[in-house]
């Protein structure tokens, strides 16, 4: 089945039957102009930077430091119309904060965003356990619970999960899991006999290891979902043939930058992801670094769409670490090389520079022992490990996976 963000993009863009991607390219192009206006009128930031002369390629990038050096500057509405705001402590070495402003429109069409795409998972009459955000008017989870009831589909919002049995407990009649990824790999090896019918990744970084484990552990359908917290949470989707993220087109232009260059990258080649909002009101941004790795995948996708799409989401820039010349280590990188081995439930790394080499320090909670020779050839040689087995239950201790440098 052709993935529904497509026929979407079609209703939303007006190019109905006539959607392919030089079509909407040229779409989002023309929606683009007033974009510019928009934000240069009422934007402080934007004021007397951009003009709608400008081509995309020349726009200047908006930083997430921007962002929260000034976030009253982006606002292009009278506080008094915006329906949430949300702060984020920035990625970077400043402690500032980053506060997103929403207008009830912008909200809504997220919502809008999420029936789509949640439509390839569930059905009418089926019931979603949601593991992630609360039960707070407008959170990432209220607004999903909305979206799925919009569909006909029961949701329910878990709240405050202390440890994996209590998230075992609230999920074993559901149809439908909604969790980050590593709290959903170690339920599915805690729990292996529970049958839901599709899982949906989301809020973190998803590895290849942790999609193929819970869809082998739990045989059902395992879905992922790009978000991102300054657009809404609402970017991009997969479908049910797993061949890319069908990208939220009709409301913002999509784009890989090569990391040296600054440069557009050419299709297949790994970049860093950039956004340009067409249709926020109350924070309109043009080109922001997301900071995530991508590439852009342009050949038809494997349901029938021909739009472009987004490949698996490989991680963030500010999470590698230089390791030796042409050699980086990240927490998503360690993902995939333990995660692999279903003996492991959970772990927790951190790293340190030694004298010779650097110290990778590994709690694992795990059934049996893992094969030590065999990690230290996926590693770099300029590293040394240490382990040590450990309960680690990520419902404990709830948050984005990092690989902590001490």
């Amino acid at each position: 089945m052709i993935s529904p963000v497509n026929s979407w993009v079609a209703q939303k863009s007006e190019l109905a039957d006539n959607l392919t991607p030089s079509a909407l390219a040229m779409w989002q192009m023309e929606k683009l102009k007033s974009v510019i206006d928009y934000a240069a009128t009422n934007s402080q930031f934007y004021r007397g930077k951009i003009n709608s002369s400008m081509k995309l390629v020349d726009l200047p990038f908006t930083l997430p430091t921007d962002l929260a050096c000034d976030p009253y500057a982006f606002l292009a509405i009278p506080q008094s119309r915006v329906a949430r705001i949300t702060t984020l402590a920035n990625s970077g070495t400043t402690t500032l904060k980053k506060r997103i402003f929403f207008s009830k429109s912008d909200l809504e069409r997220t919502k809008e965003f999420f029936s789509v795409g949640m439509s390839t998972m569930v059905r009418k009459g089926e019931r979603v356990q949601i593991l992630i955000s609360n039960k707070t008017e407008n959170s990432l989870g209220s607004m999903l619970k909305e979206s799925l009831t919009q569909i006909g589909v029961v949701a329910e919002i878990s709240g405050a999960i202390r440890n994996v049995r209590e998230a075992i407990e609230v999920s074993k009649d559901a149809d439908c899991l909604v969790g980050m990824p590593a709290e959903l790999l170690y339920m599915s090896r805690t729990a292996p006999d529970m049958r839901p019918k599709s899982i949906l990744l989301a809020a973190d970084i998803v590895p290849k290891s942790i999609i193929n484990s819970v869809k082998e552990t739990w045989k059902c359908n395992v879905f992922t979902h790009y978000g991102h917290s300054e657009f809404g949470y609402g970017l991009a989707v997969d479908c049910d043939q797993h061949d890319g993220l069908h990208q939220r087109d009709a409301d913002n232009i999509f784009e890989i930058i090569d990391i040296t260059t600054q440069k557009p990258g050419m299709p297949g080649e790994v970049g860093e992801i950039v956004i340009t909002t067409l249709t926020n009101e109350a924070m309109p941004l043009i080109r922001y670094k997301t900071g995530h790795i991508s590439r852009l995948l342009t050949e038809q996708c494997k349901c029938g769409s021909q739009l472009h799409r987004l490949g698996n989401i490989e991680g963030r820039i500010s999470d590698k670490m230089t390791i030796a010349e042409g050699k980086t280590l990240s927490i998503h990188q360690l993902d995939e090389m333990l995660f692999a081995d279903s003996f492991v439930r959970g772990f927790e790394a951190s790293i340190s520079k030694g004298k010779d080499k650097f110290e990778l320090h590994l709690t694992i909670d795990a059934i049996q022992s893992i094969d030590l020779s065999a990690l230290k050839l996926l590693l770099p040689e300029e590293v040394s490990v240490d382990i040590k087995y450990d309960t680690v239950d990520p419902f404990t201790n709830r948050r984005k996976r990092r690989l902590i440098i001490s």
